[in-house]
């Protein structure tokens, strides 16, 4: 802001400029936050699954799965919902620096909206590292018929984790605590 003249007058003709350009940015910037408090943005996976919509604070409102994401990988289907949520956040934030342009220009309060936005959600990847199928797990094939496995070399600290130890018959003792009852 600049130094008011000397001349009373024209001081005073001054402070009504000032004051209503302050009113005039004062209703600039209560358009904008009406106009941001209603955005939304959408972002769908590249093969049509899932989509995520946010709010104008980033925060996801709506996760959608398409009958088409049963029986896929959990740890596929997150990271996907985190991917769309991502490219939605940077979508808003565009749109958001768009609509502060637009609407007040370029002025400091504007430039600290757009920065809040370029802080909290940045550009994402092209590339993005979610998988699009998980990998298969492997296949079990019973060992053949009459197959013995090797034993350990003599020595070897390791266990034999393959073994399977079960008692042939229950012993006194365990027959003793199956009739027992643990409400007595």
């Amino acid at each position: 802001m600049k130094l008011l003249s000397g001349d009373p007058g024209q001081a005073a003709d001054e402070l009504t400029q000032w004051a209503e350009d302050l009113e005039r940015k004062a209703q600039q910037y209560q358009s904008l936050h009406g106009r941001m408090a209603t955005v939304t943005v959408t972002e769908t996976s590249s093969d049509n699954r899932i989509s995520v919509t946010v709010d104008a604070n980033g925060v996801p409102t709506d996760i959608k799965l398409s009958s088409a994401a049963r029986g896929m990988d959990p740890a596929v289907i997150s990271g996907e919902i985190m991917s769309c949520m991502r490219r939605a956040q940077a979508k808003l934030r565009h749109q958001v620096t768009n609509m502060v342009h637009d609407a007040v220009g370029d002025d400091d309060a504007g430039a600290a909206i757009i920065g809040q936005y370029a802080d909290r959600f940045p550009d994402v990847d092209p590339v993005d590292p979610v998988p699009t199928r998980a990998p298969e797990p492997p296949v079990y094939s019973p060992p053949p018929t009459g197959f013995q496995p090797e034993p350990p070399p003599s020595g070897s600290r390791k266990p034999n984790r393959d073994d399977i130890v079960v008692p042939d018959e229950p012993t006194e003792e365990d027959l003793y605590y199956q009739r027992k009852s643990w409400l007595e």
